[in-house]
């Protein structure tokens, strides 16, 4: 399996339609840099994703 590094978009965006386990099923293990992390952290991000990034699966 592959090691893939995510931005921010695509993490988000699985988060909130429920498919975040897609990178890892895909690449196996997925690398959140802190700053991507910071992002979906944010406050004014959606609750599901400050959730989500707080003790994320990958």
């Amino acid at each position: 399996m592959q090691r893939v590094v995510s931005d921010t978009s695509p993490l988000r965006y699985l988060v909130l339609i429920g498919q975040a386990e897609l990178l890892p099923r895909l690449y196996g293990t997925v690398f959140i840099p802190e700053a991507v992390a910071d992002e979906l952290s944010h406050p004014l991000t959606p609750t599901l994703v400050r959730t989500w990034i707080a003790c994320p699966p990958i």
